[in-house]
């Protein structure tokens, strides 16, 4: 370097653009790729759920065509977040068990072929309703 001469160098910074927190360069090479993986696509989705922009103005910006985010937001949809894991205490009860119905306490009711059984504690309404179908004549 000569004696009276100065060289001043200047390093301007770049300043990365960002859209919905991930480099516009970055969205950009995705958007150059034919082929994305769930992790690239689970990628696009999430800068643009954080831009807030609309899918065409999303697009406009970083080359990301709209359907294709589209179909990414229903097949790749982000993981759930790892929440805190509590224990609840449950108690399992066993429903209480009657006494087995007595064998000699059951009817049948035999309408041609049609044999129907009917222990106690029957529901008399829906069996009247069952009787009025089997008795009803076949078309």
């Amino acid at each position: 370097m000569k004696a009276g001469f100065a060289t001043e160098v200047t390093v301007a910074k770049s300043k990365t653009e960002m859209i919905g927190g991930t480099a516009r360069e970055r969205l950009r090479d995705l958007a150059a790729n034919r082929y994305w993986g769930a992790a690239e696509g689970r990628a696009a989705v999430a800068a643009f759920e954080a831009s807030r922009l609309s899918k065409e103005a999303f697009a406009r910006a970083t080359g990301i065509k709209a359907q294709r985010l589209v179909w990414w937001r229903r097949r790749a949809p982000a993981p759930e977040p790892a929440g805190k894991i509590e224990f609840v205490p449950v108690e399992v009860a066993r429903p209480a068990l009657g006494p087995a119905p007595a064998r000699d306490a059951e009817m049948e009711i035999a309408i041609g072929d049609v044999r129907i059984r009917v222990w106690p504690g029957f529901d008399a309404d829906a069996l009247r309703r069952l009787l009025s179908v089997v008795a009803e004549p076949a078309c």
